[in-house]
């Protein structure tokens, strides 16, 4: 990773927890399929492409925290949302850290949710 990545804010899921505790928001800025496939119920989705286009999901007031999959993705997009003012944060891991801390996914279909 460059030395670029080193210095985006990142949250690890403990503190990520305590933040959604308190009102922060979470975005999910993985690919449609990868979100359908699992997804944290706390989130909203926001693929990493249409974010600069797509802002109805924050107030702008409250911190946000952003996922990916494994956080590189989330990494950009918290460059470009502290870059409008936007209080962002990755989520150290992505989803994976999520999960293999024991935390819950939701899928939007019948099968058991699962990080592509």
């Amino acid at each position: 990773m460059s030395s670029a990545n080193t210095r985006i804010p990142s949250v690890d899921v403990e503190q990520a927890q305590a933040m959604l505790a308190t009102g922060a928001e979470m975005i999910d800025v993985r690919e449609p399929q990868e979100w359908a496939a699992g997804h944290c119920g706390h989130s909203v989705h926001v693929p990493l492409a249409q974010l600069s286009t797509s802002t109805s999901w924050t107030t702008r007031t409250r911190p946000v925290i952003v996922v990916s999959r494994t956080g590189r993705r989330a990494a950009d997009a918290v460059r470009r949302l502290r870059a409008a003012g936007v209080d962002a944060r990755r989520l150290h891991g992505g989803l994976r850290a999520w999960l293999a801390f024991g935390q819950p996914l939701e899928s939007d279909d019948d099968h058991t949710p699962r990080v592509l």
